[in-house]
């Protein structure tokens, strides 16, 4: 049934934030061991959207003074017999695991093909999701039978959705409620929208925001360039530079995994260095030296000194303008878009190669630590514009994008309900209609069971040569420091 003639519903704006992303479809991969119950799942997933009605809707746009904008169309009254509120598909590999990665997972492998994670029919933008009234959340279930793995049983779980539509905190918002369902635990669903047109709470402390930096404009306001505007032109240039990494240099999705200890000297080693010099240490997160660690991995050799380079690490900014940390506030539990390029500062890769892990990463902490409203309003200001904005810096020939989502802990979400053992493996995927790869970016998933930390990049050969040769460095300096304990 078409999402159109349910009554009663609720309409939804979508902001600049969300349609910056709209030809962009996300998934979130869990490689598990087991068979995993797709009644169960179905079961929990009827629970949940049934309480969670923006869950169940439909992306829904409407044209005003030749302006489309987008919204979420949300059923507010029972579902028809034939409504989906969510999609669930289900395969049965014709191949062995054992044709894509070995068990257990190597420190250095491949990506699996997205095709275990989603299905084909699941759109790739707004047009696409409106044209076909498709539900908002995909679930696909591929099977790996213990009769074709030796006794053993696996399962690819995918949850894809319109980057469009959730970030990835929202994503993580609806995990959470999966699992808590899954396991019979009581959770807290939003609030019903109101019948017809409701405000966007997050487009309204925007507004509010905006007025106050265009009263008094601020430093912030005017030197925060975390997206380059395009054009066609330039967006013409940047899928060019993309396919050349591609084809040329050889850039692919692949998996390293950093090990619980080596990760551990990896952090204790850029604390200690800093305490070493009379400097603060509790600033610094496990994400700052990762994102450091890579930035100066990646840039150690194959680029000129001169080159100007930028590390795009978003970040959300929910709790700078939410009025209170709860799930009762609007904001704090916004599940839709409301990230943005931190206001790290360009630096030449001599720079980088210079500068000591510790002190990068306490450039990059304090740059965090530095985002302001004035900074959000600023990238407000820019993705605003209709000329095709990118979150790079226009300054940088070369950036380096990274997103870290371990703190969301989507990666270490409970499938035991529905029958999987363990978690085995993450993995994501950015697919867009023409199935561009986006390169030169490094994904921070989580952690797995035994401590170690998932890195899903997309990097050129040499690059990922240079990444992996790092981790085995702090693996053996890791090893080597125990053993002398």
């Amino acid at each position: 049934m078409s999402a159109s003639v349910l009554e009663p519903f609720a309409l939804f704006p979508l902001t600049a934030f969300d349609r910056l992303f709209e030809r962009t479809t996300f998934v979130t991969g869990w490689l598990v061991e087991g068979s995993v119950d797709a009644q169960a799942l179905e079961a929990a997933l009827q629970r949940v959207t049934e309480k969670w009605r923006m869950l169940a809707g439909r992306v829904q746009s409407i044209k005003e003074e030749n302006v489309t904008k987008w919204y979420l169309r949300i059923p507010l009254g029972s579902f028809p017999p034939d409504y989906k509120p969510f999609a669930l598909t289900t395969a049965t590999s014709e191949v062995p695991l054992s044709t894509y990665t070995s068990i257990p997972i190597p420190q250095f492998s491949a990506s699996l093909p997205p095709s275990v994670f989603i299905h084909s029919s699941t759109p790739r933008q707004y047009t696409a999701w409106e044209a076909s009234q498709h539900p908002l959340t995909c679930w696909h279930l591929t099977y790996f039978p213990a009769s074709a793995n030796n006794g053993q049983a696996y399962t690819g779980i995918g949850f894809a959705r319109s980057h469009g539509v959730f970030d990835g905190v929202g994503a993580a918002y609806v995990m959470r409620a999966l699992v808590a369902e899954l396991n019979g635990e009581e959770w807290a669903p939003p609030p019903l929208p109101a019948e017809g047109l409701n405000v966007n709470q997050l487009a309204q402390a925007l507004e509010v925001e905006e007025k106050r930096c265009e009263a008094s404009p601020s430093k912030e306001l005017q030197e925060y360039k975390g997206y380059s505007v395009l054009g066609l032109g330039g967006f013409l240039k940047l899928v060019a530079w993309h396919l050349r990494e591609k084809w040329w240099n050889g850039a692919d999705r692949r998996i390293i995994l950093l090990p619980k200890d080596a990760f551990a000297h990896l952090v204790g080693g850029v604390k200690d260095g800093l305490r070493k010099e009379g400097k603060q240490a509790d600033h610094i997160t496990s994400g700052d030296v990762l994102v450091a660690w890579a930035c100066k991995t990646i840039y150690a050799f194959g680029i000129s000194p001169e080159t100007r380079v930028h590390c795009s690490n978003f970040a959300a900014f929910r709790s700078l303008l939410a009025k209170e940390l709860l799930p009762s506030d609007p904001i704090a539990s916004y599940t839709h878009n409301a990230f943005m390029p931190l206001p790290y500062p360009v630096l030449s890769v001599a720079e980088v190669r210079s500068s000591t892990l510790y002190h990068l990463t306490d450039l990059f902490a304090t740059s965090r630590l530095c985002l302001s409203k004035d900074h959000i309003v600023a990238a407000y200001k820019l993705v605003k514009l209709p000329t095709l904005p990118f979150p790079s810096h226009p300054d940088a020939y070369d950036s380096l994008t990274v997103s870290n989502v371990s703190a969301s802990r989507i990666l270490e979400s409970d499938w035991s309900a529905t029958g999987a053992k363990r978690t085995l493996c993450g993995y994501r995927y950015q697919l867009t209609p023409t199935e561009l790869l986006f390169t030169n970016a490094i994904y921070i998933a989580g952690r797995l069971d035994d401590g170690s930390v998932v890195l899903d990049v997309a990097l050129t050969k040499s690059r990922t040569a240079l990444l992996q040769e790092e981790v085995k460095r702090l693996t053996a300096l890791a090893a080597s420091t125990k053993t002398k304990t």
